[in-house]
Formats: structure tokens, C-alpha cells, sequence
């Protein structure tokens, strides 16, 4: 077996370790649920339709990222594991890219025999896979845009590694691959708008890497590269309207104050990329911190810049590649531009690289000795490896509910208080009221801005409400109203609230103001469905039937055959004397469980008023099967029974049915008063 098929081999075994690694670190992660951002951004994908992404033209903002989150929705729906197995396969395929363009770096650059390149290759690889600091681009699934992106990023990388090997042929080859990097270039910007930057990192490679005759001349590659790169960035600049319109944005935001106090978080950054520990979904740095450490960190950063461009001929090239590729990476989201988030994981994605290679490099340098690894060095590595592994572990655990994430995250940055906004949220939605109240407390009484103490507000009015407090329920939600106008939930909070105590007419205004407010602003939370569901509700109680059916028509094309909404609308034709249209949209409500059984009853009920007593005989019977704890099903057949001049024993039965499930007062009287003129056995 000659050299190159071994190593071939080796390279194909090699990944095939990479990707069981992966498999076997993220494996429980695999069933974790949509967190925090996820339900939004699907919300969009399913409002927007599958035409908007799967169509070529016009091109969309992240246009390959929603098309990716677009076939996981039409193939798995809301199921996860699909969602998480297309993340975990971009990470793997970034993870074997970045194997080739290091194998392809060392063997170009260095005289190591294949053995101790591709053992660095491989240890690079794996570093970069297992690192903890991608759980973020990998387990969450939003974070899909950094890996998608970077993957698409570092797969131009490698063609432009290969197209600029000496040893292609010219006219075939060469040109097929440096097309291969404007393609994948192009993708990567369809994916996330930070990887605008590749042509800076394309120019660091070939500074620091190109230098022998191993590769084709300079002009070649600015002609067949970097003209070409230049102008695709100009042309979807010009072709896609929201990459331009961000581009013009950022622009008109650059702060120079800004960029100062990122040479502070800069600095946590690369800590973070080399010591992945003490992770958290969102990292709070105090004003105070950035201000005291903001022109110390400068000064370093300025000197460590500027020694290795003065020594850039002399200095290793991968430690100049790692600084560089490092703050080129991560300029687009931590220099000039003012962000809400000052640092996140997912950014870190692609930055980490270089570092993952200085790493590997180091340690191969220190235990490569005589053309094979020492056995301290390999025990030292299996050791990093278990380490990383566990912690990788570890780290996704966090993301197995939305309230273990941000009970995480409140542990390291209790003083930040989107923390506690978004914690005492996901608190709510698991109907943890209690637990709630100490952060909404916390919230409501700090220093954070009109939006979040309005949200506090009403949030509290929803647990006074659940607690029966409603007069200071009451309060709570006009204090958040008051702070913050144009903030829907106070608006449909205090709706709900007034639809629960019966008062409709003042629930329908605020139902309508939430929704107005929904429509004109925008703040990054979607209308929620159920609006038009308590529209139609409350407009049916208040016995404005064309209202109650606009507002359950456009209820149901947001949720197509909820039924729910289909019983409701059943209901409305009912009132509205349109039997017909009742008994389809009746009909249509199958499968058992209650919601089958209140719509049998309904249809029973129908039927009497029709005078088609068999066939609602037959209709409370179906509801009984379906829900044999329905009292309402129970007191109507039994009712039925006694009108007929049926076996008074079945009615009595039935009746007394209807009592034990009964949970009305005015029911509950109602059959005791047809009990008393019912003869027992």
C-alpha cells in the first residue's frame, strides 16, 4: 500500500472519529426543546410560507438559514430531533473542513512527515468539535446562522487552499475551484451577514501562509480571487436589499466609544476561546468594568497588534494568523457597532479557530518527538479530550428546557436584567407563579428601562389574577399600560382579565388595542394566535356574530384544523340560526377527547332545535363515548329521555351523571330540580 492511499485512509477514519464524537456529546441534546428565540423564528418561517425561501428570487436576508429551518418544518414539523440532527450536521462538516485546510496549511508549509501533519490536523479538528464554546451555534438551534455561515465560510477557505495549489492544472482545475470559493462565499452570506469579512481573511491566509513556491503566483490569485471576491460582495450589496439596508445601517451606527470598551470584552472573549469554562447564555459586563479596564485593554490590544505587524516576517505565522483571523472574525459584531449584546457564544464560532490551531500547533511542538507523539503528550491529550468532552456534556444539559437555560444564566449574571425578564417569562409559560414573583419583583422595582418593568407589571397582574387578587391585578396592569403605551401585553393581559370576570365589553377594547399595537409596533414579539381566538370569543358573547366569525376565520388560517377554533365557529353559526354550516364545522372536529365530545353535544343540541330527536339521541350518546365525564353530554340526554317520554330510569341515571361531574351552580340546580320530578326505581 503506497503512502498517499494510507493516508487517504487515515483521513477517512479519522473523520468517520470526528463525527462519533460528535454523536456521542451532543447526544443529549438531540430532544432538547425549542429554546428562547426558536418559537419566534419558526412562528415566522410558518407565517411567511415555504414560496418565501424556497424560491431563488428575490434573495431574503439569511436567506439559506430560514430555507434550512424551512424543510425542517415541512419535514418534521415542531418535532426537535430534526432540527438538531441538520445543526449537528453542520458542525461536522465544519469540523472536517477545518481538518483539510490545517493538513493542507502543515504539508505545504512545513517538511513533518505526513504522520505528524495529519496527527495535527486531526487534534485541531477535534479541539474545534469539541469545544464547549460552540454549544451555543450547535445546541441552540437559532444559533444555526454561525454554522451554517461558518461552515460555507471555512469550505471557501479550503477551495481557495486548493485552487491555489501549484501542482493544479490551469485551465481546468484552478478555475473550478476558485469558482467553488465564490459559490461558497456567496452561501456563506446567505447564511449570515458577518461573513462579509472572508475577503480579509482570505488576504491574512495568503500573507501568512502563502510564501513558498508551493502555490501559484500572486497575480493569479488577484485576478481569480480577490477581484472577483471584492465585486460579489458589491454585487449582493446591490442585488439584495436587506444585506444593503444593514450595511447602511451599520454605517450610520459606528461609535468610536463603543469600539474602546470592546478591547475589554475582546479580551473575555479570547479567554473564552482558549479556557471555555464558566459558559452562560448571556454575558453581563458592568458599566463599571468596561470603564476601568477600557484603557488598559486597549493599550495591550494596540501593542500586541502593532508588534506583530512590525515583526510580521518574523513571528510565527500561526500565531499571526490566530490574533488576526481572530479580530477580523469578530470585528462585524464587537468593534464599531453598538449591539444590545455585547458578547455571545455563537459569535465565537468561526473567531475560535485560530486559536484552536495555535493550540494544536504548541502541543505538537512540545510533544512530536522522533516522528511520533510521546506518551506523555498522548495521555495529556486523551486528557484534554475527556475534559472537554465532559464539560461539552455538561454544557448542553443547560439547554433541556427553557427554564433550566436561564436559571443557568441568572446563577452567573444575576444582575443582568434581561435575565431576569426573560426567566421569570419562561416561569409563566410553565405555570410556575410563585417562582415567578420573586424575579418579576426584582424587575418591577429596579432601574430598567419603561419595557421591561411594563412587562413586570403585567406580568404580576397575571399571577394576582391567577391568585384571585384581582383588585390589585387590576392595578398591575394599568401601571404597565401607563409606563409603557405601546406595549400589547398589558393591553391583552387586562382583556383577559376582563373576559374572565364576565365583563366582555370592556374586554373586547383592550383585546382590540393589543392587537392594534401588535400591527403598528414592532417589538420582536409576533401577534399571538389565541388574540383573534378571545376576539371571537368575547364578540360572541356580546352577540356580534359577523365580528366573532371575522375574527375565528382569520384565528383559523393562522391554525388550520384547530379544534378549538372550529368549535367555536360551529358555535357562532349556531347562534347566528346557520344550522348547516354548524353541523360541518361540527363534523369536522373527530378523533375523540373532549374537543370531539363538546361537539357532539353541540350537535345534540342542534338537532333538537331541528326537531331530529333520533339524531340527537345519537349525537349526546357519540359525546358520552368520547368523554364519559362530559355533564353537560349527561344532563341533555337525560333531559332528552324525560321530554320524550323515555325510560325514566335511564334519564334518572344520566342525570345523576350529570351531577357527579358537575361543576356549575346553576346546572347543578337544574338537575337536582328535574331529579325531584324524576321517579327513582
Amino acid at each position: 500500500m503506497n503512502e498517499p492511499f494510507s493516508t487517504r485512509v487515515k483521513l477517512f477514519f479519522s473523520i468517520l472519529a470526528i463525527l462519533a464524537l460528535i454523536l456521542i456529546a451532543y447526544a443529549n441534546t438531540l430532544l432538547s426543546p425549542f429554546n428562547f428565540d426558536d418559537q419566534a423564528l419558526l412562528q415566522n418561517i410558518a407565517l411567511s410560507g415555504p414560496d418565501r425561501y424556497n424560491s431563488v428570487w428575490p434573495v431574503q436576508y439569511r436567506h439559506l438559514f430560514y430555507l434550512s429551518f424551512s424543510i425542517n418544518h415541512s419535514i418534521g414539523g415542531l418535532n426537535p430531533l430534526s432540527y438538531h440532527l441538520t445543526n449537528l450536521l453542520f458542525h461536522f462538516l465544519s469540523s472536517v473542513t477545518v481538518l483539510l485546510i490545517v493538513f493542507k496549511t502543515v504539508s505545504k508549509n512545513t517538511q513533518w512527515e505526513s504522520k505528524a501533519v495529519l496527527g495535527l490536523s486531526v487534534t485541531t479538528a477535534l479541539l474545534f468539535a469539541l469545544n464547549p464554546l460552540h454549544t451555543e451555534a450547535v445546541t441552540y438551534l437559532s444559533g444555526r446562522a454561525s454554522g451554517i455561515g461558518g461552515f460555507f465560510y471555512l469550505l471557501a477557505l479550503l477551495f481557495f487552499i486548493m485552487g491555489s495549489e501549484k501542482n493544479r492544472n490551469p485551465t481546468t482545475t484552478v478555475p473550478l475551484f476558485y469558482f467553488l470559493t465564490l459559490l461558497a462565499f456567496g452561501f456563506a452570506l446567505l447564511s449570515k451577514e458577518t461573513t462579509l469579512t472572508f475577503p480579509l481573511a482570505v488576504i491574512l491566509y495568503d500573507l501568512c501562509f502563502m510564501r513558498s513556491e508551493r502555490w501559484r503566483p500572486f497575480k493569479d490569485r488577484l485576478f481569480f480571487i480577490y477581484l472577483p471576491l471584492f465585486s460579489l460582495v458589491g454585487a449582493f450589496l446591490i442585488l439584495a436589499p436587506g444585506l444593503r439596508n444593514m450595511t447602511a445601517d451599520w454605517i450610520g451606527r459606528i461609535d468610536i466609544d463603543y469600539a474602546l470598551a470592546q478591547a475589554s470584552v475582546l479580551a473575555y472573549a479570547l479567554k473564552l476561546c482558549i479556557f471555555p469554562i464558566n459558559l452562560t447564555f448571556d454575558y453581563d459586563f458592568p458599566v463599571h468594568w468596561l470603564a476601568y479596564s477600557r484603557f488598559v485593554s486597549v493599550m495591550i490590544w494596540l501593542a500586541i497588534v502593532f508588534a506583530v505587524i512590525k515583526n510580521f516576517r518574523r513571528v510565527s505565522p500561526v500565531l499571526t494568523f490566530a490574533l488576526l483571523w481572530f479580530l477580523i472574525t469578530l470585528s462585524p459584531t464587537n468593534s464599531l457597532l453598538p449591539r444590545a449584546d455585547l458578547l455571545s457564544e455563537r459569535n465565537l464560532y468561526l473567531p475560535s479557530l485560530g486559536f484552536t490551531f495555535l493550540i494544536a500547533c504548541g502541543f505538537y511542538h512540545l510533544f512530536f518527538i522522533k516522528g511520533s507523539l510521546s506518551k506523555p503528550g498522548l495521555v495529556l491529550l486523551l486528557t484534554l479530550f475527556l475534559m472537554m468532552g465532559s464539560l461539552l456534556i455538561t454544557r448542553n444539559s443547560v439547554y433541556r428546557s427553557n427554564i433550566h437555560l436561564w436559571e443557568d444564566t441568572y446563577e452567573k449574571s444575576p444582575a443582568d436584567l434581561k435575565v431576569l425578564h426573560n426567566l421569570s417569562h419562561f416561569y409563566l409559560e410553565d405555570k410556575r407563579y410563585q417562582q415567578a414573583l420573586v424575579p418579576l419583583l426584582r424587575l418591577s422595582r429596579s432601574m430598567a428601562g419603561d419595557f421591561y418593568r411594563a412587562f413586570a407589571y403585567s406580568n404580576l397582574g397575571s399571577i394576582y389574577t391567577q391568585n384571585g387578587n384581582f383588585e390589585k391585578a387590576e392595578k398591575e396592569f394599568h401601571k404597565a399600560i401607563e409606563l409603557e403605551p405601546t406595549l400589547p401585553l398589558g393591553y391583552l393581559n387586562l382583556g383577559t382579565y376582563h373576559a374572565s370576570r364576565g365583563e366582555f365589553n370592556q374586554a373586547r377594547t383592550e383585546f382590540l388595542r393589543a392587537r392594534e399595537r401588535y400591527i403598528i409596533f414592532k417589538w420582536g414579539y409576533p401577534m399571538p394566535v389565541e388574540l383573534d381566538l378571545n376576539l371571537a370569543r368575547v364578540n360572541l358573547q356580546l352577540k356580534s356574530f359577523t365580528e366573532a366569525e371575522k375574527y375565528i376565520r382569520q384565528y383559523l388560517q393562522r391554525v388550520p384544523g384547530s379544534l378549538e377554533g372550529l368549535l367555536l365557529l360551529g358555535k357562532i353559526y349556531q347562534e347566528k340560526g346557520e344550522m348547516e354550516l354548524a353541523e360541518k364545522a361540527y363534523l369536522k372536529i373527530q378523533g375523540g377527547g373532549l374537543a370531539s365530545a363538546k361537539a357532539h353535544n353541540n350537535l345534540g343540541i342542534l338537532y333538537i332545535r331541528q326537531g331530529q330527536y333520533e339524531k340527537a339521541w345519537g349525537a349526546f350518546n357519540t359525546s358520552i363515548k368520547y368523554y364519559p365525564q362530559m355533564p353537560d353530554a349527561h344532563y341533555n340526554l337525560g333531559k332528552l329521555i324525560l321530554d320524550s317520554k323515555g325510560d325514566s330510569t335511564l334519564a334518572r341515571n344520566h342525570l345523576e351523571e350529570a351531577l357527579a361531574f358537575n361543576q356549575s351552580p346553576s346546572l347543578k340546580e337544574e338537575i337536582n330540580r328535574l331529579l325531584e320530578q324524576t321517579p327513582s326505581r
